[in-house]
């Protein structure tokens, strides 16, 4: 019951965030969020249970977990509390530090370094010039759209001062969320010498992120379009994740690559009002591995209510 208790009290601490108010200044789905994730269950829970008897999924990952959202209960996994590199997943951990900072303000203006820049030039980017100013809301959108590593280190400085000093208010969000596993160096997730996590901990990561009302537009986004502050420059946005739009059972995700992390995915799906979280980490083919465990996970459980 461990993992249920960090995710009722991660959740009980996001519903007491005026979620409400901030709600009015995003466009969210509702149809894509079960109200049960955000603690507003009025109905007995459906609870999953194993139907098929089965080795369990076909997955390539050295590591992987997936969790029921209502429940907590973990459905299949592999070393999920193992710590490894996991690449730019570490933007989730990023982003949770951003909008839970004492001084977020989504319409501030940031003003990108040439350390940004650089980080941009190492990886994923939403092309940024260095000067140019942009939103900490747009900044937000590229960092977990595109994946962009400019954009990360923008809002590590622009937050903290410096990357460094923002990486240990990620570390305090982590300790706050129950994290156990993680450590984080930088924004980014470029790979670093104790820069890990676990799937375990990413699956906390994912569903902090997606039930966060200025998160969740993001990670549920194929494509959007953002601009400087002076609206001379745009940034076309597309997202990383090739399963979000193509599988109406993917509501959210973000993807991660370096070379000592692998190929790494986390996701939020859904089937007949069942969500649950999904992570592979250090994988050869993270899309059809994640596809092979979600297959598999709805294939072999079924959603009952607990007085059946």
């Amino acid at each position: 019951m461990f993992f249920a208790d960090i995710i009722g009290l991660m959740l009980g601490l996001l519903s007491a965030r005026s979620i409400d108010k901030d709600m009015a200044r995003v466009t969210l789905a509702p149809e894509t969020i079960s109200p049960r994730v955000l603690g507003e269950a009025t109905e007995p829970r459906p609870v999953p249970r194993l139907q098929e008897n089965t080795a369990g999924p076909d997955v390539l990952a050295g590591s992987y977990l997936v969790v029921d959202l209502e429940s907590g209960q973990m459905l299949a996994e592999r070393d999920a509390a193992s710590a490894r590199p996991i690449a730019s997943l570490t933007k989730l951990l990023t982003a949770l530090t951003i909008v839970n900072d004492s001084g977020y303000d989504p319409e501030r203006v940031l003003t990108v370094s040439g350390n940004a820049v650089a980080a941009g030039r190492q990886g994923a980017a939403m092309d940024l010039l260095e000067g140019e100013q942009l939103r900490v809301r747009d900044l937000l959108a590229g960092m977990l759209i595109n994946s962009a590593n400019d954009a990360a280190v923008a809002l590590a400085e622009g937050t903290a001062g410096t990357e460094k000093d923002f990486a240990e208010r990620m570390n305090e969000t982590a300790k706050n969320l129950g994290l156990t596993e993680t450590a984080m160096k930088n924004a980014s997730g470029l790979d670093e010498e104790g820069h890990v996590s676990s799937a375990r901990d990413v699956a906390l990561m994912m569903a902090a992120s997606w039930t966060d009302p200025q998160l969740g537009i993001y990670l549920r986004a194929a494509k959007m379009t953002v601009s400087s502050a002076d609206g001379k420059t745009s940034h076309e946005l597309t997202t990383t994740n090739k399963l979000l739009g193509v599988r109406a059972d993917i509501l959210a995700g973000k993807t991660g690559y370096t070379d000592a992390a692998g190929q790494n995915l986390a996701v939020v799906a859904e089937e007949d009002g069942a969500p649950i979280a999904a992570v592979v980490l250090g994988s050869t083919d993270r899309f059809g591995d994640m596809e092979n465990l979600i297959n598999w996970t709805f294939w072999a459980y079924n959603w009952t209510n607990e007085s059946q």
